[in-house]
């Protein structure tokens, strides 16, 4: 049975008590109520992977999460389901390290976490055999989450700052209006009213992810491939050893990796802790990337400068008339304007805090307004991504 998820406020005083008591452990395998949870749990995380999807590769669910007081997780690693009964952690081999995360039962935060990066925990299965399971990275981390669960620790108890770690990454989706504020809970509106909210910079979301991880190589190789498409169709629209600008505000990795290729490459951004790393990153990698600090929305190049400008899940944080500014700056320097961003359908764990909303049709809409014609567009992730070219 879908089971309806049992949420907490910061700010309220009645919360549910069982996400804050430690659960019972499972002493009967084959009793009705440990087979129930089980069954439970595994239709409510099928519906809420349905719903949400599972981009990390690792999605969890606990008992207490759907009223049940048993030491008992559902956890989806990769394509595998696994019921973690009695779950404790044996061994910690790696170091610590941030990971940002989110929680269905606080589902407007996110935060900052420390968790150990590489472990091993024993657990029991439904059967009741013994079982060892090696974890790491974001499997590690989302099986430690859910272990917090059941000893009854929200995840504001692994905050280091409360005031930095602890965030609302939506705030300015309502800025100018792209969404609409309705039916996004009592706890948003509540700590939007206390400062809660908050926009994670580029340069902590970016510090997380580097933390104690330097191999900027195998990260640049990582990137291309998740962006395959995108790196496609900048390719397509670009002459061979042609010029290329990105207007950006990140790791400049899809750059870096346009440059390998043999095409020139220019990249433009704002923020100078970034251009640091991007920097770092293009140097690392032994290619030829040139920088330049300044707003995208006014490019600091010649009419007609290169042949294709592209953006990645940047041109979503600007407001209307610095977007309509940065497609008007980015087909007078271009031929072709190829862009990533993320729509209203994208599942907002993976968001920053700044992002302006739409649908697919609304990014249509607002790309003719403003005259620009869409050679092809083509939508990711169940819409939650979509890719434009303009020109």
């Amino acid at each position: 049975m879908i089971r309806e998820i049992v949420t907490y406020d910061i700010h309220r005083k009645d919360n549910p008590e069982v996400l804050t008591n430690k659960t019972r452990k499972v002493k009967d395998f084959h009793a009705e109520e440990t087979v129930e949870c089980i069954t439970d749990l595994n239709d409510t995380l099928d519906e809420l992977i349905r719903k949400e999807g599972n981009k990390r590769g690792a999605i969890g669910l606990s008992a207490t999460q759907i009223g049940i007081d048993l030491a008992i997780s559902a956890v989806t690693l990769g394509n595998q389901r696994y019921i973690l009964i009695n779950p404790v952690l044996i061994e910690e081999k790696g170091k610590q390290r941030l990971f940002r995360i989110g929680c269905f039962s606080l589902y407007e935060y996110r935060a900052m976490v420390r968790y150990n990066d590489d472990i091993v925990i024993a657990y029991y299965d439904p059967q009741g055999n013994r079982q060892k399971l090696a974890l790491k990275g974001d499997q590690s981390c989302v099986v430690q989450h859910e272990m917090d669960h059941l000893i009854g620790d929200l995840l504001f108890e692994r905050l280091e700052n409360k005031e930095k770690d602890l965030f609302i990454p939506r705030e300015a989706m309502y800025r100018d209006g792209s969404v609409p504020i309705e039916n996004h809970g009592d706890i948003f509106e509540s700590l939007r009213s206390k400062g809660f909210t908050k926009v994670i910079s580029p340069a902590v979301w970016y510090g997380s992810l580097f933390n104690d991880y330097t191999d900027y190589f195998a990260y640049v190789e990582k990137t291309a491939n998740e962006y395959t498409y995108l790196l496609d169709l900048v390719r397509r629209y670009t002459p061979e050893k042609g010029r290329i600008i990105e207007a950006g505000n990140g790791t400049s990795a899809l750059s870096v990796a346009l440059s390998r290729n043999g095409y020139e490459v220019l990249y433009c951004g704002s923020d100078a802790d970034m251009l640091e790393l991007a920097k770092r990153i293009n140097e690392t990698n032994g290619t030829s990337v040139s920088y330049q600090q300044n707003d995208i929305y006014r490019l600091p190049y010649d009419d007609e400068h290169a042949d294709t400008v592209f953006s990645y899940e940047v041109l979503e944080t600007l407001n209307n008339a610095e977007l309509a500014s940065a497609l008007e700056e980015g087909l007078r320097v271009a031929n072709a304007y190829v862009f990533l961003v993320p729509t209203i359908a994208i599942v907002a764990n993976t968001l920053r805090g700044n992002e302006r909303l739409r649908s697919v049709d609304e990014w249509i809409a607002f790309i003719e307004k403003e005259g620009h014609r869409i050679k092809e567009y083509k939508e990711f992730d169940n819409g939650g991504y979509v890719i434009f070219v303009i020109a």
